[in-house]
């Protein structure tokens, strides 16, 4: 006996006993016309068919993704067959299943099976666990349904439907059942949204406008330790176009990889409408930056910003940056895009630092988080100490200084015991500087948490960060997973779902937050998947709560052998297990829960 995680697909034919009284010999005809198609699909996908029953077909997949695509992709064919053929209810969960005497068991296979015949007719019903791991993935839509009792499972489970137009009928459903119980609270429900709405700030939404992608701006003949500037520079761009215009603008850290790709490939795998790169050269005093600019939908090159060659300045920088950004809104963008107004262009510039020594500390400073180095840290912490003294009325330089210390803290790099007094200070004069700098209200948040201020403190500040800078996808992932940190999980899932929608090729790690709130609620099985989908095996703190999740599962050898794994990577870590989880400003209910199950798995906890 074995057990694994893996995609479970469950599909069943609409209507087929209704036909095989009315004509026996067509409906079977029918039938195996269908089952052609649907395991050519299969095979297609890596799936493997692990049982058949008259109608029905149970498939395994490595991965819910493939089952997804699988099931998509067969109802389509089916949906396309011109000869007679049937249609499916397709149910799809990914959880844990054990492998006996050639059989699947478990709740991997068990919640599957209750899915299929929720599905809509010719539609797929999926499981929460595996619609986090689609997000972003998949080009269709999953419509939300909420949580729903399945036959045989004891706790609710949240499902997800398409067609979403289908997800009406599941709401329908519940309201009958609910009616005589919301009738009287939709009344305060209304009263008290109206209130929230009007005291809230509004939240933006998502960007309307087309897709643009980014690519990070090559510098030639820079070497790798270099190539922060064109980087940077890029990133920058990037965020002008968020800001002044209505284009939905990709993350730059999702367009990393498609840096050397063709044009066919980034519209396909991240459905971007434009392409925007470049090079940029730096010799001596001078700086020279030309751009390719391509309509996706056709691979067809559109008149392109530049190319600019001017002096080596910051205030060269910024023109070339503003410029970039206006030509690309005037061809793309609505007409009444806010980068036209002088005004807004102006305040950009005012902003600037007075030498270009101080942006590039932090561009440096931004470089870090591509690897985490402990160097990279230390070049650019010093920097940033030398940038606030030759350019002190800098905001963004003192916000970034204000972050070096955090980091100090959280990676233990050179910590001062000073670090939560420096950072303040640093944090709080950047804002006097420019109260509208959202990277210092960014450190004001994490730094409350780390050092155990007021959950409304925290919420505060990473509230303020977002309605400044709605649409950068690290800022709302990080603070979105530091918010279910202090157990406000629906709006952390919110915030980092936005970001994932954003960033469609975002780091693991964001699903952490998924990993953790399945474990507070007792559903081991669902940690153990969201770990796989963190897929940080270097991570001991991943690592640490996959262990308990293990244990508190009753799977005392995967526990232990996880455990083994969790010491190889931080050797003291039994010194302060809790430690890493309180740094991070978690509930004590979960930090105490995660104990208990390494404690099962064999862990002193009692220091």
């Amino acid at each position: 006996m074995s057990r694994k995680l893996a995609g479970i697909l469950v599909a069943d034919a609409v209507g087929y006993s209704s036909r095989m009284e009315e004509n026996e010999a067509e409906a079977l005809a029918a039938l195996s016309n269908s089952r052609a198609i649907f395991d050519d699909v299969l095979a297609e996908h890596r799936g493997l068919v692990i049982a058949t029953a008259a109608d029905s077909v149970i498939a395994e997949f490595p991965s819910a993704l493939d089952a997804v695509r699988a099931a998509l992709d067969a109802q389509a064919q089916l949906e396309r067959d011109e000869t007679d053929s049937f249609r499916f209810r397709i149910g799809v969960h990914f959880g844990d299943v054990v492998q006996q005497d050639g059989t699947l068991l478990g709740d991997g296979v068990n919640i599957a099976a209750r899915l299929e015949p929720l599905a809509p007719k010719g539609g797929i019903l999926i499981s929460g666990v595996v619609a986090d791991q689609i997000a972003g993935k998949v080009d269709t839509t999953f419509a939300p349904v909420g949580k729903h009792k399945v036959k045989n499972i004891a706790r609710p489970i949240d499902l997800y439907c398409w067609p979403e137009t289908a997800a009406k009928s599941y709401r329908r459903r519940r309201l009958k059942r609910l009616w005589p119980i919301a009738a009287s609270a939709l009344i305060v429900f209304v009263a008290v949204s109206a209130w929230f709405d009007l005291h809230k700030g509004g939240d933006p939404g998502m960007p309307t406008g087309p897709k643009i992608a980014v690519l990070p701006f090559e510098e030639v003949g820079a070497d790798m330790d270099e190539a922060f500037f064109a980087d940077g520079l890029s990133r920058d761009i990037n965020a002008y176009l968020t800001k002044f215009s209505n284009l939905f603008v990709f993350s730059p850290s999702s367009t990393r990889e498609y840096s050397e790709a063709d044009c066919v490939t980034i519209r396909r795998e991240l459905n971007a409408d434009f392409i925007l790169s470049g090079t940029v050269r730096r010799a001596d005093d001078s700086l020279r930056v030309t751009t390719s600019f391509t309509d996706a939908r056709d691979c067809v090159q559109l008149n392109a910003p530049g190319p600019f060659t001017q002096d080596l300045s910051a205030q060269s920088v910024i023109d070339v940056q503003i410029e970039i950004a206006r030509k690309v809104v005037s061809e793309i963008g609505s007409a009444d895009a806010p980068i036209f107004d002088a005004k807004l262009a102006r305040g950009i510039e005012e902003k600037a630092p007075e030498n270009l020594n101080a942006y590039e500390c932090v561009l440096l400073s931004y470089w870090f988080y591509e690897n985490f180095e402990p160097d990279r840290h230390r070049r650019a912490r010093d920097c940033l100490m030398g940038a606030v003294k030759s350019d002190p009325d800098y905001s963004l330089a003192w916000s970034r200084l204000a972050f070096s210390h955090i980091e100090a803290k959280k990676y233990s790099i050179d910590m001062k015991d000073s670090w939560a007094e420096d950072s303040l200070r640093a944090a709080q004069r950047a804002i006097d500087l420019d109260p509208a700098n959202p990277d210092a209200y960014y450190a004001l948040a994490i730094r409350s948490q780390m050092v155990g201020e007021s959950p409304d403190v925290f919420t505060n500040h990473a509230r303020k960060a977002i309605q400044l800078n709605p649409y950068d996808s690290f800022v709302l992932a990080d603070l979105g997973t530091w918010m279910a940190y202090a157990g406000q999980w629906n709006t952390g899932k919110e915030w980092v779902t936005r970001a994932k929608a954003l960033n469609p090729k975002h780091q693991s790690w964001w699903d952490f937050i998924w990993q953790l709130h399945a474990f507070l609620q007792d559903d081991f099985v669902a940690s153990i998947a969201y770990a796989q989908t963190v897929n940080l095996p270097g991570n001991y703190m991943v690592q640490a709560a996959l262990t308990a999740a293990y244990a508190m599962n009753g799977d005392q050898e995967m526990a232990k052998r996880t455990l083994e794994r969790v010491l190889e990577l931080k050797p003291d870590y039994a010194d302060d297990p809790r430690q890493p989880f309180r740094a991070r400003g978690m509930e004590k209910v979960l930090v105490d829960k995660l104990m208990e199950g390494l404690a099962m798995a064999g862990l002193d906890i009692s220091k």
